[in-house]
């Protein structure tokens, strides 16, 4: 993708950090600045140094990921929260391996959701394996980071869950090829906030577009991405507003997705495995629950 991207004339500056929003005389957010390079951790500079460059345009849009640092200062500077009568955003922590398995053990297709063990049950969380092609499968943990045990090691549950004697029969003699770790967006719906600030927009998972019972965010991020291009290229060509993008997400399927799950992750603060009940209802399209 970066490479078709350079092809139509876009500029991609790999290993530099946004670290800092550019505003004009009327707080109106130009363009960001990168990361000084080449700084010892005394602070002094090294014989390398290199100082950040700023990136201005007509336009800035924020796509950092799950609680991006600019992303939640904008939040913040501009009420958004506030102004999309948002309530705050939670988190997750999710772990993912994929192995590569032997022939016999390989279920092109199938998938396995689960809630329970190795988790407590006073800690939300759940578990996914998918079988892709190849031999290939997809194993992780989800963990809701609000747990209260201070002893708890989310890399240790997820050592756990694969030795579950429905898990550990698949994993034997596989191989792991890749591993990794990311954290989520779990208040859904309910936690969305006005994404359009001065000079520009937030996209994808800095707003919180993941839906939660299907544990899936790429397509809604993706969509998100492209309404905002949409209404920035109208905001430049027509001189129409970038609120114009807040207006159509939600008049997409993005918005009416992300609406009928709203309730499954309030729902979910019932204790034991009453996580269940929010599974089975939204699997029927009932979620009459909260609002």
């Amino acid at each position: 993708m970066g490479t078709k991207a350079e092809e139509l004339g876009v500029e991609i500056y790999p290993g530099f950090a946004a670290s800092e929003i550019l505003y004009d005389a009327n707080h109106k957010v130009v363009g960001i600045g990168t990361n000084d390079m080449g700084i010892s951790k005394d602070g002094s500079k090294r014989e390398n140094f290199q100082r950040g460059v700023e990136l201005k345009g007509r336009i800035t849009l924020l796509a950092e990921g799950c609680r991006g640092s600019l992303s939640e200062k904008i939040i913040r500077d501009y009420n958004l929260r506030e102004k999309g009568n948002a309530q705050h955003q939670t988190y997750a922590l999710g772990i993912k391996e994929v192995w590569e398995i032997d022939e016999g053990k390989h279920k092109p297709g199938f998938v396995l959701h689960t809630v329970g063990w190795p988790i407590d049950s006073k800690t939300y969380g759940g578990s996914f394996l998918y079988h892709m092609k190849d031999r290939q499968i997809s194993i992780g943990l989800v963990l809701a980071l609000n747990y209260r045990n201070p002893f708890l090691n989310p890399y240790e549950e997820f050592q756990k869950l694969k030795h579950h004697p429905a898990i550990k029969p698949i994993l034997e003699g596989g191989t792991v090829l890749q591993y990794g770790a990311r954290t989520l967006n779990e208040g859904g719906f309910q936690s969305i906030p006005y994404p359009v600030f001065p000079g520009g927009a937030i996209v994808g998972c800095s707003v919180g577009f993941l839906n939660v019972p299907k544990i899936k965010g790429t397509h809604t991020a993706m969509k998100s991405g492209m309404l905002a291009a949409e209404a920035v290229f109208h905001t430049l060509q027509e001189g129409s507003s970038m609120e114009a993008y807040w207006d159509n997400l939600k008049k997409s399927w993005v918005w009416e997705e992300l609406y009928r799950a709203r309730n499954y992750r309030p729902v979910s603060i019932l204790k034991r495995y009453n996580q269940l009940i929010p599974t089975i209802l939204f699997l029927f399209d009932f979620m009459p629950f909260l609002c």
